[in-house]
C-alpha cells in the first residue's frame, strides 16, 4: 500500500500514517485487487461522537483510473459510514483540479461547503464537501393550534 501510495499521494502519505489509520478505523479500510495485484485503497473516517464522517484518502494506480474504481470507493465508505446511527454528515477534501474526484462527489450528492487555504500546507490548498444525511422532519410542539391572545 505504502508504494501505492507514493505513487498517488507522494506528499500525504507515509507507513506511520497508513498505520495510524489501520489502528483508528480498520472497519473503513477498502482495496481494489487486480489479479492478485493491490491497485487501490481508500479509507474512511469518523469523529469521536459518530455525527461527522470524512473520506480521508483514495488512491487508485494510473493504469486503472477512470474504471470506476473511485465511484465504487466512494459507495463502500459511505455504506460503511451509514451503519454508525448519529452519523449526520460526510465530509471530504479535494483539490479544485482533481475534476474526476469532484464530479464523482457530486455525483453521490457531495456540495462544495468551502475552501481552505494552505490546508497541507502553503499553497496546497483544498476544498471541502460535504454530504448531508439529515433528514429533517419538522412537527409541531404543540397538538393544538395556540389561541391568539389580543395584546391591547
Amino acid at each position: 500500500m505504502i508504494q501505492l501510495a507514493d505513487l498517488t499521494l507522494p506528499d500525504r502519505m507515509n507507513q506511520h500514517e497508513l498505520k495510524k489509520y489501520f489502528e483508528l478505523f480498520p472497519d473503513l479500510i477498502f482495496k481494489a485487487t487486480h489479479q492478485g495485484q493491490l491497485i487501490g485503497f481508500c479509507c474512511a473516517g469518523i469523529d469521536m461522537y459518530h455525527t461527522t464522517g470524512w473520506l480521508l484518502f483514495s488512491n487508485v494506480h494510473s493504469e486503472f483510473q477512470g474504471k470506476g474504481i473511485g465511484k465504487r470507493f466512494i459507495e463502500a465508505r459511505l455504506e460503511a459510514l451509514r451503519k454508525f446511527e448519529r452519523l449526520q454528515s460526510v465530509q471530504v477534501t479535494v483539490s479544485d483540479g482533481n475534476i474526476p474526484s469532484i464530479r464523482a462527489l457530486s455525483a453521490h450528492g457531495f456540495r462544495h461547503r468551502n475552501t481552505e487555504a494552505d490546508y497541507y500546507g502553503t499553497g496546497k490548498h483544498r476544498s471541502i464537501y460535504e454530504l448531508s444525511l439529515c433528514s429533517w422532519d419538522f412537527q409541531p410542539r404543540f397538538a393544538y393550534p395556540m389561541p391568539l391572545v389580543d395584546m391591547k
